[in-house]
């Protein structure tokens, strides 16, 4: 599967030989995506969930794509992994959920809002998508703000766990 090209961007889908390097081998890991080592990659909300990512691979070999994204920015001399995100799996009744997170040197960049846009068109391109969801923290200020700039729609109240759900459909479930 290709990398999705942004203006600032590259994003390239996790593969089972990525993510293995991912939690054995950090080293061959950066080298393979061509970026500069990072001490805080994976961040702790990544780690118990890499495990989860490489098993669905493994599973069901098409899933690439609806998993996890690598976020690198391609500078002249130098790329770095700006973050990530992706899909908790492939498209069900319609709908795939979306999370992401921005390395905290790179937050407030706007890269977030470029690289999840970039991720939800790419979903809604495909025709078994109808809409995409996502779901944050009612304090997480920054993460609201790109949803909103991605046109998601809050769809309901706060949850009993504190999370706000959103909501972008296609054109055609407008």
């Amino acid at each position: 599967m290709d990398p999705i090209t942004t203006a600032r961007l590259r994003l390239v889908p996790a593969t089972i030989s990525l993510i293995e390097l991912e939690i054995s081998d950090l080293s061959g890991f950066f080298e393979t995506l061509g970026v500069e080592p990072i001490p805080d990659w994976p961040s702790v909300n990544l780690v118990p969930v890499l495990p989860f990512f490489r098993d669905q691979l493994e599973l069901h070999p098409t899933w690439a794509g609806w998993l996890s994204w690598y976020w690198i920015h391609d500078g002249a001399d130098t790329s770095h992994l700006v973050g990530g995100g992706g899909f908790k799996g492939a498209p069900t009744d319609g709908c795939v959920e979306i999370g992401y997170e921005t390395r905290l040197s790179y937050r407030q960049m706007g890269l977030a809002t470029e690289a999840a846009g970039a991720q939800v068109l790419w979903a809604l391109e495909h025709d078994n998508v109808t809409h995409v969801t996502a779901e944050t923290h009612a304090d997480n200020v920054a993460s609201i703000g790109v949803l909103k700039k991605l046109r998601f729609v809050h769809i309901d109240a706060e949850s009993k766990d504190g999370l706000l759900h959103f909501e972008r459909r296609t054109k055609a479930q407008h």
